[in-house]
């Protein structure tokens, strides 16, 4: 191929080339290193632990915990039957598990994307995929790389917003946001509620309201919530109404009650959402341009307007005004941010008169944005945190394959929130993900009393303390923890 026919084709294809890159950088930070970090206590923990344990029961609507019925973790399984595609798909492991996490995020990208550039153009679309990189808390704790349900959320959060901001010209879509509703809920839960009150706010500050016709909200209720009533009846023939009984009680109520004691403020939120670069960076292009568009009589308010301001506004008053204080439950506000940013630079683009070379200088805002955030992105995937508990059990079995499916005691100086003897959630995950292990509590004191074989795991130093005990049992695997087997 000749030098001039490159040229022809890169000149032909350039937007292509640029969304194709954009997308692919955002497969790596996403997929890249993705079962490195190690497991996170609690929600990822939670969550991986009910999905492994549903997988193996093959009992999709009941969550357990070390093979109980859980009632900690009050989700709908939505977001296990996610971790449990991964292991069918790629088997055990912990990609496995954040498959699900990374691919929705991915999702959410090319969906933002996608809108993007069919309603404004190729300059929104690269504006706002550059913007989407820069946000690198889409990236970690509680989104994308993590097996817990918050990237599934967004993902299902950001298509009700999209379908919603179409409502107006394709009245139908109201059922597709509807049922993006259910999923949502069967996925977080009434966080979901959110979806709502936007929704609900749309319908009567745009007028809608007025278009639609009883069987239209008959439709709508039954696409909302007949996919919940009919896991809430199956949930309920498994035990009643314990489990749902506590979803409002505990997963709303005494949250809210807990949190109002910790974080008195009403200003959580907006002053999480200030400490973020990239927030302030794309709120400080959006208000100058909207600032521009003012001045040169370009701006008018819409009812697509209207959408955009609910889906930023809502989520952050009612999650301010809550007294909660999990940064995490802002994140789907990133994404109208995001967009609001490429509309801004898109309508620069339309407002100027010389047009050459224009679109690779407004390109420059969010590629500001992301030199400055992306590279802290990236740097994270080589400093991922990693656990030597749980490295030395995924060893310990890798070597050992014959101990899997084992009872598993543990005793160890360096648990973070419970008695050496206990399990934390992600040693258990980790367990149960290495080997199919059984873990038991009771530590040494149980182990050594037990008449069939099993196996602990302790550190050196317990190890020593107990070692008139121990001594004589065999020692399977050692290095910063040691595995023993009686």
């Amino acid at each position: 191929m000749s030098k001039e026919s490159i040229l022809q084709f890169i000149k032909k294809y350039f937007i292509c080339i640029i969304y194709l890159s954009l997308a692919l950088v955002t497969a790596y930070l996403c997929f890249s290193r993705l079962d490195i970090a190690s497991l996170q206590h609690w929600d990822e923990a939670r969550h991986g632990v009910n999905g492994y344990e549903m997988f193996k029961n093959h009992n999709y609507i009941v969550n357990t915990y070390n093979y109980e019925n859980d009632y900690f973790n009050l989700k709908p399984p939505l977001s296990y039957w996610g971790i449990i595609l991964g292991f069918k798909l790629f088997g055990v492991s912990i990609f496995s598990m954040r498959f699900y996490s990374a691919l929705s995020l991915l999702l959410t990208f090319l969906a933002v994307a996608y809108y993007m550039h069919k309603h404004y153009g190729k300059t929104a679309a690269v504006s706002s995929m550059l913007l989407f990189i820069s946000f690198s808390d889409l990236f970690y704790r509680h989104a994308g790389r993590n097996a817990d349900a918050d990237a599934l959320f967004i993902l299902l959060f950001t298509l009700a917003m999209l379908f919603m901001l179409q409502v107006q010209k394709h009245q139908n879509y109201i059922y597709v946001c509807g049922f993006l509703f259910s999923l949502a809920f069967l996925a977080k839960s009434w966080h979901a509620l959110v979806l709502l009150a936007i929704g609900g706010l749309y319908l009567i500050f745009s007028g809608l309201w007025r278009k639609l016709r009883l069987k239209n909200y008959l439709l709508f209720l039954a696409s909302a919530f007949g996919p919940i009533l009919l896991w809430a009846l199956v949930r309920y023939q498994y035990d009643g109404m314990n489990f749902l009984g506590q979803m409002f009680g505990v997963d709303v109520t005494k949250r809210i009650t807990e949190s109002a004691d910790s974080n008195p403020s009403y200003t959580f939120f907006t002053r999480y959402l200030l400490s973020c670069k990239p927030v302030v960076i794309t709120a400080a292009i959006i208000l100058i341009i909207l600032a521009y568009l003012f001045i040169k009589k370009k701006i008018r308010y819409s009812n697509t307007v209207l959408a955009y301001l609910l889906w930023l506004f809502i989520p952050l008053l009612v999650y301010d005004f809550s007294h909660v204080y999990y940064y995490w439950y802002i994140f789907p506000v990133y994404i109208p941010l995001i967009m609001l940013g490429g509309v801004c630079i898109h309508k620069v683009y339309q407002c100027l008169e010389c047009k050459k070379g224009l679109f690779c200088i407004l390109m420059i805002f969010p590629l500001f944005i992301v030199s400055l955030e992306c590279r802290s992105t990236l740097r994270e995937l080589d400093n991922l945190e990693v656990s030597g508990f749980q490295n030395d059990i995924k060893a310990a079995m890798e070597q050992n394959p014959g101990l899997h499916q084992m009872d598993i005691y543990v005793e160890k100086t360096d648990n973070e929130y419970k008695d050496s003897y206990y399990w934390e959630q992600a040693g258990l995950l980790a367990a149960e993900l290495s080997g199919d292990l059984y873990c038991k509590e009771g530590g040494i004191a149980a182990f050594t009393q037990l008449p069939k074989d099993a196996l602990l795991i302790v550190d050196p130093e317990t190890y020593e303390s107990y070692q008139e005990i121990l001594q004589g049992l065999e020692i399977v695997y050692q290095n910063e923890y040691i595995l023993i087997k009686k």
